[in-house]
C-alpha cells in the first residue's frame, strides 16, 4: 500500500470513528461584535458565545485558516496524522511506519455557557468568565478516546496496527519542559502500522 494511501486511510478512520464523538471549543476568527452595544468582544468577555465543533483529522500538515480546502473546517480542534519514520522489508514485501497523531484544542477557561443552571434556579447575579488552565483536559480526553479505539482494533482497513510494540503518548516538550501555549493545548499519540506493498520494476520502463 502506498504511503499516501495509508496516511489518508488513518485520517479517514479518525474522522469516521473518533472525531464525531467529541466537541470542543473553536478559537474565534477575527473580531466578534456585541449586537447590543456594538462593541468588540474578546473570548474572555462574559457575553462571548463560543462555538463547538467536532475535531477534524488533517494529514501531515495542519493548514492555516486561509489554506484549508473546502468544505472549510476550523484547523482547531484537530488531530494531524504525521509520518515519523518507516522502512520496507524487501524479503517479506512488508512496510512498517511509525505514525504520530498531534492533537490540539483551544480553551481559555470557564465561560458562562459551561455552567449548567437547573430550571428556575438561574441566579440574579450571573457568574463571570473565569480564566483557567483546565483546558488541558480537553486534549487529554481526546487522546483517551483515540487510545480506546486504537487498542480495541487490529486493523484500519488493510493497515495492521502493530501490537507487539507499545502505543505511546505524551506532551510536547522544549528542553525537557512542557511549554505553556495557553489557551492552546497539545498532546500526541504514537503507534506503528504494518502493510504489504508490491513493486513491479517493469513499470519503471514506461515512466
Amino acid at each position: 500500500m502506498a504511503i499516501t494511501d495509508s496516511m489518508i486511510k488513518i485520517a479517514d478512520w479518525l474522522n469516521g470513528t473518533v472525531c464525531p464523538k467529541y466537541k470542543f471549543k473553536v478559537p474565534p476568527e477575527g473580531k466578534i461584535q456585541d449586537g447590543d452595544r456594538r462593541q468588540i468582544l474578546a473570548p474572555m468577555d462574559d457575553k462571548y458565545q463560543y462555538q463547538e465543533v467536532n475535531p477534524y483529522a488533517f494529514v501531515l500538515f495542519l493548514p492555516t485558516k486561509d489554506k484549508i480546502p473546502p468544505p472549510k473546517r476550523p484547523n482547531m480542534p484537530s488531530v494531524c496524522v504525521q509520518l515519523v519514520s518507516g522502512f520496507d522489508d524487501l524479503l517479506k514485501s512488508s512496510r512498517e511506519m511509525t505514525i504520530n497523531l498531534a492533537c490540539s484544542c483551544w480553551n481559555p477557561g470557564i465561560h458562562i455557557q459551561d455552567i449548567y443552571f437547573p430550571k428556575d434556579r438561574r441566579p440574579k447575579e450571573m457568574p463571570h468568565f473565569e480564566p483557567a488552565y483546565t483546558g488541558w483536559m480537553d486534549a487529554w480526553n481526546f487522546v483517551d478516546g483515540i487510545l480506546i479505539k486504537l487498542e480495541a482494533i487490529n486493523n484500519i482497513e488493510h493497515i495492521q496496527i502493530v501490537k507487539d510494540t507499545p502505543i505511546t503518548f505524551g506532551c510536547y516538550k522544549e528542553q525537557d519542559n512542557i511549554p505553556d501555549f495557553y489557551p492552546y493545548w497539545f498532546a500526541w499519540v504514537q503507534f506503528k502500522v504494518r502493510s504489504g506493498f508490491y513493486r513491479n520494476n517493469e513499470i519503471e520502463k514506461y515512466l
